[in-house]
C-alpha cells in the first residue's frame, strides 16, 4: 500500500497541489459517469498532504458522499457556477 501511495504522490501535478478548501473539481472515472466534488478541508500534513477531505457527487451517488480524495485523481477545476450546473444535471 505504501508503494501505491508513493506512486500516486509522484503523479500529483503543481496545479493539483494548489487545490484547497472551497474549491470545486471533477474527476473522470472508468465508468460512464464523472465525479464532482467540493473540498471541505485541506489540513492534512506529512504522508497525507496530497489528500483533501471532500463531498463528492455523481449519477451513482447524487445525494453526495463525504470522504478523502487523492489529488492525483482530480481531472480539473470547476468554478462554483460550473459545479452547480453539474449538480442540476444530476437531479
Amino acid at each position: 500500500m505504501s508503494q501505491a501511495m508513493q506512486a500516486a504522490d509522484e503523479r500529483v501535478q503543481e496545479w493539483q497541489k494548489a487545490i484547497k478548501k472551497g474549491d470545486y473539481f471533477w474527476q473522470e472515472t472508468e465508468y460512464e459517469f464523472s465525479i464532482y466534488g467540493e473540498v471541505l478541508e485541506n489540513d492534512y500534513e506529512g504522508e497525507l498532504q496530497h489528500y483533501r477531505f471532500c463531498k463528492c457527487y455523481s449519477s451513482a451517488c447524487p445525494e453526495g458522499e463525504i470522504g478523502d480524495v487523492h489529488l492525483s485523481v482530480i481531472s480539473g477545476i470547476l468554478t462554483r457556477e460550473e459545479f452547480e450546473e453539474r449538480m442540476q444535471e444530476l437531479q
